[in-house]
């Protein structure tokens, strides 16, 4: 029961933040939502339904547990935002040596990571 609770108190934290990252560019909104679902099937069928069948992130998440992958579309945005949000944030905002090392070092993980999930519609089209 108590696991339970933390399993449902996490999944609506990454609920939250994958919420804000798919308006914000630079966070990631897509990792938090796939969480946050896995969380709630271990957790609250009520909850990992009402995901699946969200518009606005529903089919996605669908997609991706079945199979399917991420949409082209949404790969090409990501990685687009990663490297505005990165670049700016080195040339403007990050002074530190180690720091812009830090944030280059994990876009690059970030981006490897969406370029090595399965493309929708090369999938779909095997």
């Amino acid at each position: 029961m108590v696991v339970r609770l933390v399993y449902v108190i996490l999944g609506l934290l990454c609920l939250a933040i994958g919420a804000v990252g798919l308006g914000l560019p630079g966070l990631p909104g897509t990792p938090f939502l796939l969480v946050a679902a896995w969380l709630f099937s271990m957790s609250n069928d009520r909850l990992h339904r009402w995901m699946l069948a969200n518009r606005w992130f529903g089919q996605v998440l669908s997609d991706y547990s079945a199979g399917l992958g991420i949409p082209r579309r949404i790969k090409a945005v990501a990685v687009g935002s990663v490297i505005v949000v990165v670049t700016g944030s080195v040339m403007y905002s990050v002074t530190d040596w180690w720091a812009r090392t830090a944030l280059v070092s994990l876009a690059i993980v970030g981006i490897v990571f969406i370029l090595t999930r399965p493309t929708r519609e090369d999938v779909l089209a095997a």
